[in-house]
């Protein structure tokens, strides 16, 4: 998963402008950071020091918030 491209969904752009679904600060720092044109690599170094991990992009992933993609914008 660290090489694949993800992108916000409909929920997951709903979480950053109304914060609907109370997500967890620091995963909500990553879900602002998800483009469709970063790597999940690229976008977790850049978080490492809120300890986040490919564990995060799995748990945005499953509770509906990003959805991978074909290839970038």
């Amino acid at each position: 998963m660290n090489n694949r491209i993800f992108d916000k969904t409909q929920k997951g752009r709903e979480e950053i402008v109304t914060r609907k679904y109370r997500l967890a600060q620091r995963l909500r720092a990553l879900l602002v950071m998800i483009d469709g044109q970063h790597s999940s690599a690229d976008l977790l170094e850049k978080v490492s020091g809120l300890g986040l991990d490919e564990h995060s992009i799995q748990e945005l992933h499953d509770n509906g918030y990003i959805h991978m993609i074909d290839s970038p914008k």
